[in-house]
């Protein structure tokens, strides 16, 4: 399915690590060939974007997720300060398209032709290709996607996701990285933490069981749900 609200961001310089693992929720060290799934947050850890991180050919990538491009882009550049950072923004080169519902590829990050394959959390992937070429033929729809994540617990952006909620309340505990030093917004999650207060949990119930107007998701038969602890 095209996926066409993914931004593609390439950060350059020997500081773009060090300033990705300063700013965001997950911890930013890279093993061979692996993704990091991570978010960035607001001083009230609130989120606004999510990061898919990933290293290929001396660059790191970053697949954005995010309600505001031009808002993320202020926040990083604000906080590069002194240090070797450049931030590319190359979405419009690039075409973006969620492989779901398949065999998951068994390396992390894949080159195929013209094509990386990015697999996001050993459930699905994204598939990133010059907008130069063709849009490759696409069979899945909103409806199947969602009905899938229904099945599988994944949390979406304009969904269970937005910018209006911390990865606690949306179901996205495992993008938060509970002994990482300080980023933005940690204090907030580590109370919420240790208090067990605010947290909600992702579930899914058969539609005849639930109130429909408290789904985050509304799938055919199931929808999703963000119950609290």
């Amino acid at each position: 399915m095209a996926f066409d609200d993914a931004n593609i961001l390439i950060f350059t310089g020997k500081d773009c690590a060090r300033f990705l693992d300063g700013l965001s929720s997950n911890m930013i060290d890279f093993q061979s060939n692996s993704v990091i799934d991570t978010l960035v947050l607001s001083n009230r850890a609130k989120i606004i974007a999510q990061l898919h991180l990933f290293m290929l050919n001396d660059m790191l990538i970053s697949i954005t997720i995010c309600e505001d491009l031009a808002e993320l882009k202020n926040f990083l550049n604000s906080k590069i300060l002194s240090q070797d950072v450049i931030i590319n923004d190359v979405s419009e080169l690039n075409h973006v398209d969620i492989v779901y519902d398949e065999t998951i590829n068994d390396e992390p990050v894949a080159t195929l032709s013209e094509t990386t394959i990015v697999t996001i959390n050993n459930s699905y992937s994204f598939e990133m290709y010059s907008s130069k070429l063709t849009r490759k033929l696409l069979d899945g729809n909103t409806e199947s996607f969602t009905n899938w994540r229904v099945n599988n617990l994944i949390p979406w952006h304009g969904y269970e996701v937005s910018s209006n909620r911390n990865p606690y309340q949306c179901g996205l505990n495992y993008q938060v990285h509970e002994n990482k030093g300080c980023f933005t917004g940690q204090e907030i999650l580590t109370r919420m933490r240790t208090r067990e207060k605010g947290m909600y949990k992702l579930i899914s119930q058969n539609n005849d069981l639930i109130d429909m107007s408290k789904a985050s998701t509304k799938g055919s038969e199931k929808s999703l749900l963000l119950q609290k602890i």
